[in-house]
Formats: structure tokens, C-alpha cells, sequence
């Protein structure tokens, strides 16, 4: 009765050991696949460091040993700080990838906006407007520029004043004036002829307003001085 349990357990051992020595053995495998990897490595960086000393040599560069030695020292002491900078360099190029089709429609917007404003006209007005600058350099010194720019103010002044309504109306109708009147057909004036026009309302007026428009000048002059 006793044998059959005993037995049991032999069985159950003896499977147990084998598990037991194909673990060790595949370990001992793989012990023996790293140990030939590690062996095949070596191999190959003596291989790859001769060859590398030989371009170096063959180049006229000097290799300092021991200052080789202090860098490989120094990567594996800061292997974690490499582990970061390439994850940094990883997170960039996933970062470049999604933005790249961002970037792509910029630039074909970009484009596009540049053909629309060569269509209307903008691009030509801006050369034309740098031949303009090309000019004034030529024709003006940097002096000459530069005291232009410190009256920008007086000029911006005068421009806004011109662009009252009133001032426009007054400056169309003198210009108006000055298309009608040709010099060919102005006819000559008698002192009796002259006193007979000043009999006229509206000589008189015009008259006044020149009168007015020259003391209103000499205002100004004052003013200003």
C-alpha cells in the first residue's frame, strides 16, 4: 500500500529534475550564445578600432589615449543624460512629423496669398516702389534723407491740412482757374480800363481776398518766427 505513493514521488522527483536540467541547460545555451556574441563583438570592434586608428594614422590625426579614455568614461557616467537628450531628439522628429503637414499648408497658403497679391497689383507697386528709393539714394544724399525725415511732421501737418474739404475745394478751384487762364489770350489793361474793372463787385471781392491771403501769410511768418 505503502509503495505506490512512494513511487509517486520518485516520479513526481524525477520530472521536477528534469525541468530542473532543461532550464540549466537552455541558461547554459544562452550563456554560451551571449559568451560567442560577446566574443564575435569583441572581434569585430578590435577589427573596427585597428581600422579606425589606421584611417587616423593615415589622416595625420593623433588619437590621445587617455583622453579617449576620459570621454568613454565620461558617456558611460552620463549614459542616463544620453538616454534623455535621444528621447528629447525623438520627441523633436515625432514633433516635425506632425507638424509637417501643418507647415506644408503655411506654406502653400503662403503662396497662394502671394499670387493674389501679384494679381492685383501689389507686387508690381512695391518694386516700383523700390526703384522710387533707388532714385532718391541716387539723387539725394543720406543727409539730404535724413533731414527729410526729421520734417516728416511739418509735411504730415501740411498734408492733413490740405485734406480739409474746404482746402481741397479752394485748391480745385484755383487750379481750374489756372486751366482756363493761357497766357496767349490774357488782352492788355488801360490804366481807364483797369479803374473801370475795379467798379465790378466782383473785382473788388477778389481783390479783398488777395489782400486777405497775403496779411494772413504775414501772420503766419510772424508765428512762426
Amino acid at each position: 500500500m505503502t509503495e505506490i505513493p512512494v513511487q509517486k514521488q520518485i516520479d513526481d522527483i524525477n520530472r521536477k529534475l528534469d525541468l530542473i536540467l532543461d532550464e540549466i541547460s537552455v541558461q547554459r545555451q544562452n550563456r554560451e550564445a551571449v559568451n560567442d556574441l560577446m566574443d564575435d563583438l569583441a572581434v569585430i570592434g578590435k577589427d573596427a578600432f585597428r581600422n579606425m586608428v589606421k584611417e587616423l594614422d593615415h589622416a595625420g590625426i593623433e588619437v590621445d589615449s587617455e583622453a579617449l579614455r576620459c570621454l568613454i568614461l565620461r558617456l558611460i557616467r552620463n549614459i542616463n543624460s544620453l538616454g534623455m537628450v535621444l528621447e528629447t531628439l525623438e520627441s523633436l522628429t515625432d514633433l516635425a512629423r506632425d507638424l509637417s503637414p501643418v507647415i506644408k499648408q503655411i506654406g502653400l497658403d503662403g503662396v497662394q496669398k502671394l499670387h493674389e497679391l501679384e494679381q492685383k497689383g501689389y507686387i508690381e507697386v512695391i518694386r516700383q516702389l523700390g526703384k522710387t528709393v533707388d532714385t532718391l539714394l541716387s539723387r539725394y544724399s543720406i543727409e539730404e534723407i535724413k533731414n527729410l525725415s526729421d520734417n516728416l511732421l511739418p509735411v504730415a501737418d501740411t498734408l492733413f491740412a490740405i485734406g480739409d474739404p474746404e482746402v481741397l475745394n479752394k485748391i480745385n478751384t484755383a487750379v481750374a482757374a489756372l486751366k482756363e487762364t493761357s497766357p496767349e489770350d490774357i488782352e492788355e489793361y488801360s490804366v481807364w480800363r483797369l479803374l473801370k474793372q475795379l467798379n465790378k463787385p466782383e473785382i473788388r471781392k477778389s481783390i479783398g481776398f488777395v489782400m486777405a491771403f497775403l496779411q494772413n501769410i504775414t501772420k503766419q511768418k510772424d508765428l512762426t518766427n
